[in-house]
């Protein structure tokens, strides 16, 4: 009898090795995670300065305001180098951070690799650079290539390098949009757009086959504010006038047939660049300026520098929390690159509401808006906040238009840079109507209803005439809340914010001439302010800059990066283009009503 008891006997055998095997890995993890960790705490420890050090900064990949700790996020890194971030504010700490260390003398700008970021990030930049000048400390920049957005980084160099077959492009700032209607017209398909807002420009691409007058209007007076900050920072770093610059960027092809398409020789011409020489010329300058052979440079990474005083730098006692809100506003929780997601970020407001370390918080905004719900929730869980006393401060980057405008409301105070694309107070709502395309392609549509003669809002079908008044009717409704919002919490005239509204995207200067924000300046004025409101005195708290806030799907950033992927393959801007269609259509439905504009004002 004993062989009818073998298969479980075997069973029994099996189950017990594979439970050794689980617990043997298991262990190995353990013990891998513990050593990595305990050999990543000794090196930093371990970290050292050189005497007489040249702070290598060579930034790979394009700058960003915030950043997910999720092992996801590391892991489509891994897989797609090509989407490596550089976290602003280290950059900029650790050049402040340089500029009054006596251990080091010149700072090595390499920007083969760096894939640029938006005016407003690469002026802070420029900032930190121009301060470490100030300190008689020299700078030394390189690029194989220049354009707009490395060249105000390297314009701020005492030598600026170029190869002999380089060129530096420098362009005018535009701001371009593909656009669909004709397109969608083709294959049946209509969108009606139902706004409020003369400037409310978002849904254009899909309803229009140009930019409209508004449009350009409103875009012209952002892009003057940008270009004049642009040719302040050139003209800082290299002394180049206003009008020579201008020049260079109209007459370049002219220009060019001048020298002879020797574009290396005219950038030396026209001051832009001072030495010709390739990478070898570069590190081989840098060394003569330490008076040391090339080969006995003494160099240190920006990475390494940071690590070397950043876990020294920890002020302790009371803490100011930083929250990025870094993204298109959506519902719900699946978090991913270019997306904030409601749930998560009014989950980690509520935290911070409850945590007794946390006497106030900075909100470091860097959104073009999204769904009115999304930023209503996340309006309310600041208002909580304020509610528990504690101060709410809102920092706002590159955007901080729409929806994000709208819940910085909620705020007690509102800080932008000069150049920061802000306001855009209008609504939308999409509503994409298939039955175009599916009568080409021979499908019907078809049913009955509970309830006879009731509206049956279907994409398949059009809106009838009482649908879509109906649907404006909401969209007035919900703009004229807006308005409101915004007159009470800036304690402004109705009449006069409904003209300032408009759905118009204002620059931060012009913002602050309206009383629509506080003040100009960054995260140094954010954290003055939210430390005076919390009665909190300089070295008595902390900064806690908390990651990203992460959502219920591990695996919601893989279709960013298979579109990352394919984007190389398409044709120059119409990635950008069509991931805001996407992003609109995805989240376009009856119920959905925007606060957005659509604006990825990055420059490479």
């Amino acid at each position: 009898m004993r062989f009818l008891f073998l298969p479980f006997i075997w069973l029994g055998r099996l189950l017990h090795w594979i439970r050794l095997g689980v617990l043997n890995l298991l262990t190995l993890v353990v013990l891998a995670a513990i050593i990595v960790g305990l050999i990543g705490y000794f090196a930093n420890q371990m970290i050292s300065v050189p005497q007489k050090a040249v702070l290598w900064l060579e930034p790979q990949g394009s700058l960003v305001y915030s950043r997910s700790n999720s092992w996801e996020s590391h892991l489509l890194q891994k897989i797609h180098p090509g989407q490596n971030t550089i976290l602003l504010r280290h950059l900029v700490e650790t050049i402040d951070h340089a500029a009054k260390d006596p251990h080091i003398r010149v700072l090595a700008l390499d920007l083969s690799k760096f894939n640029g970021g938006s005016l407003t990030q690469l002026l802070g930049v420029a900032q930190a650079l121009q301060h470490f000048r100030a300190q008689g400390k020299l700078v030394y920049a390189y690029a194989p290539e220049y354009s707009n957005g490395n060249y105000v980084l390297a314009a701020q160099a005492n030598e600026v390098f170029l190869p002999p077959l380089g060129m530096a492009l420098l362009t005018s700032f535009s701001n371009h949009n593909l656009y669909f209607k004709d397109l969608l017209d083709k294959i049946g398909v209509t969108v009606s757009a139902f706004r409020q807002g003369k400037y409310k420009s978002a849904v254009e691409p899909l309803t229009r086959t140009d930019m409209s007058a508004a449009a350009q209007e409103e875009n012209r007076a952002w892009l003057a504010t940008w270009w004049q900050s642009y040719e302040q920072a050139i003209s800082k770093g290299r002394g180049i006038s206003a009008s020579d610059l201008q020049n260079y960027v109209s007459q370049l092809p002219q220009l060019l047939q001048q020298y002879q398409g020797s574009a290396a020789q005219l950038a030396v011409s026209q001051k832009l660049v001072t030495q010709l020489g390739d990478a070898e010329d570069f590190r081989n300058a840098v060394a003569k300026a330490m008076g040391e052979k090339p080969s006995k440079l003494h160099t240190i990474s920006y990475r390494r520098y940071y690590r070397s005083f950043a876990e020294q730098e920890h002020e302790h006692g009371p803490e100011i929390a930083v929250v990025p809100i870094d993204g298109m506003l959506v519902p719900g929780n699946n978090e991913e690159p270019g997306l904030v997601a409601s749930g998560p970020t009014v989950r980690q407001l509520d935290r911070l509401r409850h945590d007794d370390e946390v006497k106030a918080v900075i909100l470091q905004v860097n959104s073009p808006g999204g769904d009115v719900n999304a930023a209503n929730a996340i309006r309310r869980a600041i208002v909580r906040l304020r509610e528990a006393g504690k101060p709410v401060v809102v920092s706002m980057g590159t955007l901080g238009a729409s929806g994000a405008y709208w819940l910085s409301t909620a705020a007690d105070r509102i800080y932008t840079e000069p150049t920061t694309i802000t306001a855009d107070i209008g609504v939308f709502v999409l509503f994409p109507d298939f039955s175009g395309l599916l009568q080409k392609l021979g499908i019907g549509y078809s049913g009955v209803s509970s309830v006879p003669n009731a509206p049956s809002i279907s994409p398949y079908a059009p809106l009838g005439k009482p649908e879509q008044q109906a649907f404006q009717a909401v969209v007035n409704h919900i703009y004229g809340h807006f308005v409101e919002l915004v007159a009470k919490a800036r304690h402004l005239p109705l009449a006069q914010v409904e003209k300032d509204s408009q759905g118009r995207a204002w620059s931060g200067v012009d913002a602050y001439h309206l009383g629509l924000v506080d003040g100009l300046g960054g995260m140094a004025e954010a954290e003055k302010a939210v430390a005076q409101l919390a009665h909190l005195q300089s070295g008595h708290y902390q900064l806690d800059y908390l990651p990203r806030p992460e959502g219920v799907s591990p695996f919601a950033q893989l279709h960013s990066w298979a579109l990352a992927s394919l984007a190389p393959s398409l044709p120059q801007g119409s990635e950008r283009a069509l991931s805001q269609v996407r992003l609109l259509l995805d989240f376009s439905r009856p119920y959905g009503v925007f606060a957005y504009l659509p604006i990825a004002p990055k420059l490479s």
